[in-house]
């Protein structure tokens, strides 16, 4: 029996414990951790402390914030003390800042993969989400693996525009609410001449003093109430421009399609052969073609022909800067924001039917089982005989449409084509080419751009064969360059990190995935052969999900270290530079040492080749700014979406864990968050080593792969907040 002085002793250990965190909020598991060795003689110790902390809380002599974590009662006062604490001016470090919703910060140190450092938002001292800055630690004991820390200095800034919202009061005085929730800031504009009432800015941060940042408006986006205005804002707020400039766009208008007598002579012609383009039912750009036909041997001759935008965009031009700026078109939900003017790569660029365009092809030599063993590179002269959807090809395929108004050859060549896919396919899966059947969302709007449907994406024979043939022409052209040993584009992903893959590795066999290979020296076959022999695995959504998380970023650069997840020693990207700036480098570096190597200036190939690896990375930086924007777009309207279900219940799979909560998937993809705070049937304790949580009480686990039942309670279009309550436990797997 556990006498009353040890009882007392263990309660006043609890109060010394958070007393010292100085007005930090202490999650009670952190509490437990701390205390466990020093009281194990206590019986059923873990149960007594989350028992004290309970009756410290109703004694109000504790605080119990939204998140679960713990402070004093009294935690103002403390707060001072928290953020006076001594710093050790011995420590100068750099990393990088990001800050949480609460406006705290967590800095990430160069080439490290998590945070080592917390910084209470009373020492941010300016700093905003994604600046570089320098920083000292406190003197103080860290709870977890964070140290506390001040930052003593903004090295960079993440970016200098934001965008926000005007809104004018009464008496004349404005304020700015600023969209990103992390930025806290007070903004003082230069000038408020003309601007009105609830409208979208885009604010240049001039500078910043304690807590007020100055700017200027850069320009006036809209009313939050005009249609589009949502979508414009978080593009400009990602640093993209969606408008071309003036110059630009008079460039441009100014380039016409003009076969002369040379181009005829260096350019091989293709108008008779029956090519044709396969694409969405949307698309208004094609880069792509291709013609097939069956050899003797059982070898087939594949023709890939790629819109030649090198013959328009001249290295160094004024055209050539803007599209080295952009990086890529950027496709989002009603609307591209493309890479080059539209009478570029809608038109001139663009290998519609019927009409004469510049190109330049790779012909291919493929035998029977899939090996590459001759290749053609040169610029051609193609006409595409057919331009082709998907939903056609699909169907013909599917034996639902004869496309009985379309010529006999060009039906024959889609059935050669067909062949050829299916030896790539098997190919592809030999060699361990890694399928990562992640399922895309389909956001569908109506005229005012307001979500009607959220749907899965469905990718048919078509779309594969298509990949097949691109991914066939990528390799062809990135191994003759090899050969001839050119400076060169690589796109490159590198194989997983091996501690990623072990986390992954444990939490997938918790879903039942068997791993019958070793990961310490992984191979793209050995994580294949993982998918194959887990085809049948309910959770197979999920794990590919998390698989997903866990690979290395692919990337260009001038290294060729291979493609991991193709499962390819060579690899580029050449199929796509109406919207890719690399494969535009790419189609230069083939005109610059091999179809004018006579006729190009020495000095302009070795100014090339000098910058190659610079615009390696400025269009990595720029693909991962795309993705952002998109992902951000497709966030805001799957919370505007959610907005019209508010209390609905749904069925959904949790598909992450931490200590404040957990996210659920429904089945359309939507993800939202289930907080602490919201699990009222319970009292939930995060385990880290099992990466679940557990209630206290009932003994319910919740993992990834848990089934569940939820309300919607919050789904905000301005935050892209999604939330739900926890109403049932309905399985683990």
């Amino acid at each position: 029996m556990l006498r009353n002085k040890e009882k007392a002793e263990l309660k006043q250990a609890i109060i010394d414990l958070v007393n010292n965190e100085h007005g930090r909020p202490i999650p009670p598991g952190i509490i437990v951790k701390k205390l466990l060795n020093q009281y194990k003689h206590i019986d059923n110790v873990r149960n007594l402390i989350y028992k004290h902390i309970s009756d410290l809380i109703n004694e109000k002599q504790f605080k119990q914030l939204p998140s679960k974590s713990i402070v004093l009662f009294n935690s103002k006062n403390n707060i001072n003390v928290y953020t006076n604490a001594p710093i050790d001016n011995s420590q100068t470090l750099q990393g990088t800042i990001s800050i949480n919703s609460a406006g705290n910060g967590f800095i990430k140190l160069k080439d490290e993969k998590k945070a080592q450092y917390y910084v209470y938002k009373t020492n941010l001292n300016s700093a905003l989400d994604g600046d570089t800055v320098e920083f000292s630690p406190m003197k103080k004991p860290s709870i977890g693996d964070l140290k506390d820390a001040v930052i003593t200095k903004v090295i960079s800034r993440g970016k200098d525009f934001y965008v926000g919202i005007f809104n004018l009061n009464k008496d004349g005085t404005y304020k700015i609410s600023i969209d990103n929730q992390k930025i806290k800031m007070d903004v003082k504009l230069d000038d408020i001449h003309g601007l009105v009432n609830g409208q979208k800015i885009l604010i240049q941060i001039k500078k910043f003093e304690k807590d007020i940042a100055y700017g200027s408006v850069s320009r006036v986006i809209g009313h939050t109430g005009d249609v589009g205005v949502d979508i414009l804002s978080i593009v400009y707020d990602n640093g993209v421009e969606p408008e071309f400039p003036n110059n630009i766009i008079e460039y441009a208008r100014n380039l016409k399609l003009d076969i002369d007598p040379y181009q005829r002579q260096i350019r091989k012609d293709l108008t008779n052969l029956p090519i044709v383009t396969i694409d969405p039912a949307t698309s208004k750009d094609f880069d792509d073609a291709f013609y097939t036909k069956k050899l003797d041997g059982d070898k087939y001759f594949l023709s890939v022909s790629i819109a030649d935008v090198s013959h328009y965009v001249r290295f160094k031009s004024e055209l050539d800067e803007e599209a080295l700026n952009r990086g890529c078109s950027i496709y989002l939900v009603d609307r591209v924001i493309p890479m080059l003017p539209h009478n570029l790569s809608d038109d001139l660029c663009s290998l519609n039917p019927n009409v004469e365009r510049l190109a330049l092809t790779c012909d291919m030599i493929i035998n029977n089982v899939g090996a590459i063993q001759d290749i053609k590179v040169y610029p051609s002269i193609i006409k595409s005989h057919r331009r082709y959807s998907y939903d056609e090809v699909n169907a013909f395929y599917n034996k639902t449409d004869d496309l009985k108004n379309d010529p006999k050859d060009v039906k024959e060549m889609l059935l050669i084509a067909l062949e050829l896919h299916r030896v790539l396919d098997i190919t592809k899966k030999k060699r361990g080419y890694i399928n990562f059947d992640v399922p895309e969302p389909i956001i569908m709007v109506d005229k005012d751009c307001v979500p009607t449907e959220i749907k899965k994406h469905e990718s048919g024979t078509a779309q594969r064969m298509i990949e097949d043939f691109m991914v066939a022409a990528n390799e062809a052209v990135t191994i003759h360059a090899n050969k001839e040993k050119w400076p060169f584009v690589y796109r490159v992903h590198d194989k997983p990190n091996e501690d990623r893959l072990k986390t992954f590795a444990l939490e997938a066999k918790r879903l039942g995935f068997k791993i019958p290979t070793d990961i310490k020296n992984i191979k793209p076959i050995d994580i294949s052969k993982w998918l194959e022999v887990n085809k049948d695995n309910q959770n197979l959504d999920l794990i590919h999900m998390m698989l997903l998380r866990c690979m290395a970023k692919a990337e260009y650069s001038t290294k060729n270290i291979g493609h991991f997840g193709l499962a390819l020693k060579d690899y580029t990207h050449f199929t796509s530079p109406i919207r890719r700036y690399p494969d535009l480098m790419v189609h230069r570096i083939y005109w610059m040492y091999e179809f004018e190597k006579n006729k190009t200036n020495e000095g302009n190939r070795k100014e090339m080749s000098s910058l190659l690896e610079e615009y390696c990375e400025k269009s990595s930086k720029n693909e991962l700014r795309s993705i952002q924007c998109e992902r951000d777009v497709n966030q805001m309207k799957f919370a505007e979406y959610m907005s019209k279900h508010i209390g609905e219940e749904f069925e959904a799979t949790v598909s992450s864990v931490s200590n404040f909560g957990m996210f659920v998937q429904l089945p359309n993809t939507i993800e939202g968050l289930i907080k602490l705070a919201s699990c009222k049937d319970d009292y939930y304790t995060f385990n880290e080593k099992t990466n679940e949580l557990v209630g206290k009480r009932k003994g319910n686990r919740y993992s990834l792969g848990t089934k569940v039942k939820v309300k919607l309670i919050l789904a905000d279009k301005n935050t892209r907040k999604i939330e739900f309550e926890l109403l049932q436990h309905l399985g683990n797997r």
